[in-house]
């Protein structure tokens, strides 16, 4: 699947948000919060450093656990085909095409390859930063559809916790948006300084895994292992 398909599909299935929730706005109009949550998860949900848990957290407030992680979790999977398709650009790319940190990027992709499908349940599931698979996943060649599938085994128990914990504790407006202006912050100050990270990863740990370099005329992404 190439990334004009990966685009078409990101664009057919927005539409088919934007047309569900138009609907169940003029049918049931007092779930309309959800159409907004899931417009808000699917930029939230990418490569893009914004969380998504304050809206979670908000709108749990008003509605089932289990129909907010069903939302938040239908804009996720939408997210994807648009990430991979921006990824697989960027790999494409003559100039951007070789990443700016080899070592730490070919370090990442060689364990994502080993084992894609756990990494991705674990990223999704956990609170650890979902942007780097968004990232891995496309650039190690991991098809989307099982890309997909993992998402969803980590993603839809990861909303129902948190949509849980929003309506058991109701947390003001103000702290959801101290943790929206907190986490955007802490992502910015700790990825000033990538060139540490970088050099902490040894490079007899490297596999012989290389982005496209500049010129280059080799096919990406490359072929991974299920």
């Amino acid at each position: 699947m190439g990334k004009r398909t990966h685009w078409r599909s990101f664009f057919l299935c927005l539409c088919a948000i934007v047309i569900a929730g138009a609907v169940m706005v003029l049918v049931l109009p007092r779930l309309a919060g959800l159409f907004l949550l899931g417009l808000y998860c699917i930029p939230t949900n990418s490569t893009f450093p914004l969380p998504h848990e304050p809206g979670v957290l908000y709108f749990a407030q008003f509605y089932d656990p289990l129909w907010i992680a069903i939302a938040a979790t239908i804009a996720s999977v939408v997210m994807s085909f648009a990430d991979y398709a921006m990824v697989e650009a960027w790999m494409r790319h003559p100039r951007l095409g070789a990443v700016q940190h080899p070592k730490l990027f070919k370090w990442a992709v060689k364990w994502m390859k080993r084992w894609p499908f756990a990494i991705i349940v674990l990223f999704s599931l956990t609170p650890l930063p979902i942007s780097v698979v968004r990232i891995l996943a496309p650039a190690s060649g991991y098809p989307v559809s099982r890309y997909i599938a993992a998402q969803i085994v980590g993603r839809l128990p990861r909303f129902y916790l948190l949509a849980y914990l929003g309506a058991a504790v109701q947390f003001p407006a103000w702290v959801l948006v101290a943790i929206f202006v907190a986490t955007v912050g802490l992502f910015w100050l700790t990825s000033r300084s990538p060139k540490d990270a970088d050099d902490a990863v040894d490079a007899d740990e490297v596999d012989a895994i290389d982005p496209v370099e500049p010129g280059s005329t080799s096919t990406w992404p490359p072929t991974a292992s299920v």
